[in-house]
């Protein structure tokens, strides 16, 4: 019998071991404490004030899955942004590098005689100076 009961406990264990870690993955670690305490620390300590307050709980646990609802919403557009602003950088890169190799060409550079370095400027291959001065 106490064998079961150890082999319970560590199945329970285990199995809260695993919500909280996806619980954490999803921002959900508060709501999902809060149902805990709620659910089983108000029917052991607080029965009477559960049953009169229930849909008061329930309230708190929906507007917590709210502001977690809220948080992914606030992420997902942040993400957008943050990675258009990427894309433009990188167009207005390009761009800016296919300018500076024309106004190369239009000086009488070759296209084999140019490097461009990180930053995106356009350095002569041999002297490494800027094709065009800032």
């Amino acid at each position: 019998m106490q064998f079961f009961f150890v082999l319970a406990l560590i199945a329970l264990m285990f199995v809260l071991s695993l919500l909280f870690r996806i619980a954490g993955k999803l921002r959900l670690t508060i709501p999902l404490a809060y149902l805990l305490i709620v659910s089983f620390g108000g029917t052991i300590f607080f029965p009477a004030f559960l049953d009169e307050h229930e849909d008061m709980l329930l309230l708190g646990l929906y507007i917590l899955i709210g502001l977690v609802g809220l948080s992914w919403v606030y992420s997902l557009v942040k993400a957008v942004r943050t990675r258009r602003a990427e894309k433009r950088y990188e167009k207005n890169l390009q761009d800016d590098i296919s300018w500076q190799i024309r106004a190369a060409r239009k000086r009488g550079i070759e296209v084999g005689a140019v490097k461009v370095r990180d930053d995106g400027t356009v350095v002569h291959a041999e002297t490494g100076e800027p094709i065009l001065p800032l």
